[in-house]
């Protein structure tokens, strides 16, 4: 039934979780798992910055290296991902987008590659501590989207 199954992933305990699930979903349809992971480098602020520590010139320099940390980091969880599906008996495509809106994205990509069902974590990296809430990302996602979401707790 879900031949294309996106995942958003961004390393957080529920897009492992997501992944999970769409596994086995996905080795019960023989579907392909699509992971994406969107790099946003526009809330980027570097300490010290809104004081006025650091001075303008000094902030692109920390922005870059920030950015070239989380390409980095961004690669391994490709390679780490990829290799978990496989081991998993599934086919598994990673894409990394720099600097867009997340919801966006994930929408763009799931619109370009034909997604069957999103399976998404109900909360990412930017949850807020000790509240139980839907993510806004996720939220988002289930409203707009064309295809069926699946949240994952």
């Amino acid at each position: 039934m879900y031949q294309r199954i996106l995942v958003p992933f961004d390393g957080s305990m529920h897009s492992k979780k997501s992944l999970n699930h769409a596994i086995e979903i996905a080795k019960a349809s023989n579907g392909i798992i699509y992971l994406c992971t969107i790099i946003s480098i526009n809330p980027i602020v570097p300490p010290g910055s809104l004081f006025g520590l650091v001075k303008s010139a000094s902030r692109a320099q920390l922005q870059k290296k920030l950015l070239t940390s989380a390409k980095k980091d961004a690669k391994l969880m490709e390679q780490e991902q990829i290799a978990y599906c496989k081991a998993r008996g599934v086919t598994a495509h990673y894409k990394t987008i720099i600097d867009g809106n997340v919801v966006e994205e994930i929408l763009g990509f799931a619109k370009n590659k034909s997604i069957d069902l999103i399976v998404i974590g109900s909360q990412g990296l930017q949850k807020i501590n000790k509240i139980r809430i839907l993510g806004s990302v996720s939220r988002k996602i289930s409203e707009l989207a064309s295809c069926p979401v699946l949240i994952i707790r």
